[in-house]
C-alpha cells in the first residue's frame, strides 16, 4: 500500500510505502531492469526482498529509472541529475526523498534495544539538549545522525564526535545539525515525522 501524499515534508519530496503485500504481489506490476533483477537475486531474506521491491515501486512513482542511479563505495545512491536522493527502509516501511540540495533519509522502528547503545552515538551536550531519555527520543537522535551521515557522504564518521545536534524545536520535530570531517564542515536542518511505531527523519543541507 503506497503512502504517497499523506506525508508532505517542507524540506523535500518524500514518498513512503507501507509494505503490506506479499513478495509476489509486489513483483507483479514491476518491469525490473537487468541490474535490478541481479540485485534482487542476491537478496535472500524475504523481508529484504520485499523492501527492495517496494523501493522499486517508489522509484517508478517518482519516474526514476535504476539506470539513473549509481552507488558509491559507502552505498550512497547518486542520482544522474541536478537533484539528490536518499533511500531508507525499516521492517514494514520504505521511503525515498528527493531534493535540489544534499539530502538524507532514515526510517527506524522504535525499539527498546536502543537504550543499550545510545552512549555510543549521543554526546553529553546532546543528552542535556534532549532532556528526556525516552526510547522515542533516543531513536530520533539515531535517525537524525544516520540521515545526516547519508547526506554528508563521507566515510569514517563518528556519530558521537563528528555529528552534533545544535538545536531542536517544535517539540523535537525540527532542528539543526553540524557535521564535520577533517576540513569539511556542513550544517543540516532536520524534520521528523512519526507514524505508527516508526521515526522518519529527513535532513537537508542548510544553505
Amino acid at each position: 500500500m503506497p503512502l504517497i501524499e499523506k506525508y508532505n515534508s517542507t524540506l523535500s519530496v518524500l514518498k513512503l510505502w507501507k509494505i503490506s503485500e506479499t513478495e509476489e504481489e509486489l513483483f507483479k506490476d514491476l518491469n525490473l531492469s537487468e541490474s535490478a533483477n541481479l540485485k534482487l537475486n542476491k537478496l535472500k531474506p524475504q523481508q529484504l526482498r520485499k523492501q527492495f521491491l517496494s523501493v522499486q515501486h517508489l522509484l517508478k512513482i517518482l519516474k526514476i529509472k535504476n539506470e539513473d542511479l549509481q552507488y558509491n563505495k559507502e552505498g550512497k545512491p547518486l542520482f544522474f541529475s541536478k537533484k539528490f536522493i536518499s533511500i531508507s527502509h525499516s521492517f514494514s516501511y520504505s521511503g525515498i526523498v528527493v531534493s535540489n540540495n544534499k539530502v538524507g533519509l532514515d526510517i527506524e522502528k522504535v525499539r527498546t534495544k536502543i537504550s543499550n547503545i545510545y552512549t555510543k552515538f549521543i554526546s553529553d551536550l546532546e543528552l542535556k539538549l534532549i532532556a528526556e531519555l525516552s526510547i522515542e527520543n533516543l531513536t530520533k537522535v539515531w535517525t537524525i545522525k544516520e540521515a545526516v551521515f547519508k547526506a554528508f557522504g563521507y566515510s569514517g564518521i563518528d556519530f558521537k564526535k563528528n555529528i552534533n545536534i545544535e538545536s531542536i524545536c517544535d517539540k523535537f520535530k525540527k532542528g539543526r545539525v553540524k557535521v564535520f570531517k577533517n576540513e569539511v564542515t556542513e550544517y543540516y536542518t532536520f524534520e521528523i515525522i512519526i507514524f505508527s511505531k516508526y521515526i522518519c527523519t529527513i535532513t537537508k543541507l542548510d544553505q
